[in-house]
């Protein structure tokens, strides 16, 4: 196979390890938290993991295609289906804490999707898959199972990423420092490349669309890391739920923006 598999797999590895730094560095940082940002730090540290595990089972999926071990990478793209079912489940408390700040509810609404992943992955390994197809710049399955892709498509795609548009709306019309409304939106933002191309890498009918996707994830984790750990200037005091430092979102009636 050509080169362009390899380099396919080598982008997956970027991710991976974009990814899991992040979720590490979240980790040593939880120290120096409030104890209300705690649950958001946990979602996302949860949220980049699955991100980073999904994306090793794509790169070994990838060298797999590239050494035309079709039955391998078979089992390798139904081991990355678990990741993929259930990285919507802490991206959904992530939302709902920032929005509300009640750990209860959160835990609620998003067993509620943890059910969802749950149902896609009995029609997957139920309905099966179609494939590989395999081209120069990468390899992709179709699933068997139309249950599988509404499930998907409507429980875990649609509904969270209307979530995040709300949550960044709701961000840029309250009124907070300027230099923090900015951080909170590129780090919403950065989310949402990453989850929305997820959901691309998975359906993408070429592998070079495959690619494209796979870049642009790598670019939303350079991003997203690069926005959650540049510090906010001194004098703010405080950040908000997405764990930067504190909870709370007050209206700053008296602050610069």
């Amino acid at each position: 196979m050509s080169f362009g598999l390899l380099l396919n797999a080598i982008v997956c590895f970027a991710i991976v390890l974009a990814t899991l730094a992040f979720a590490v560095n979240l980790h040593q940082h939880k120290k120096s938290q409030k104890e209300e940002s705690i649950p958001t730090v946990n979602a996302l540290i949860a949220f980049w993991s699955l991100v980073g595990v999904f994306f090793l089972f794509a790169g070994l999926e990838t060298l797999a295609a590239y050494g035309n071990f079709t039955g391998i990478e078979q089992n390798l793209y139904y081991a990355g289906s678990l990741p993929f079912a259930f990285v919507t489940v802490p991206l959904v408390y992530f939302i709902i804490y920032i929005i509300l700040g009640d750990t209860r509810i959160s835990l609620g609404v998003s067993t509620v999707f943890l059910i969802f992943g749950g149902i896609y992955l009995v029609a997957l390994f139920g309905f099966g898959i179609i494939g590989p197809t395999t081209t120069e710049w990468g390899s992709t399955f179709a699933i068997n199972s139309n249950i599988a892709i509404n499930v998907y498509l409507s429980g875990l795609f649609i509904v969270p990423t209307s979530m995040i548009m709300g949550l960044l709306l709701l961000i840029l019309l309250r009124r907070i420092p300027k230099k923090l409304q900015n951080k909170i939106a590129f780090s919403l933002v950065a989310i949402s490349l990453i989850f929305d191309f997820m959901l691309l890498n998975d359906v993408a009918p070429s592998g070079a669309l495959q690619m494209a996707a796979r870049i642009f994830i790598v670019i939303g984790a350079v991003i997203g890391f690069f926005v959650y750990f540049t510090p906010l200037s001194s004098d703010m005091g405080m950040v908000d739920r997405l764990g930067l430092s504190q909870t709370r979102l007050p209206d700053f009636e008296h602050e610069d923006e």
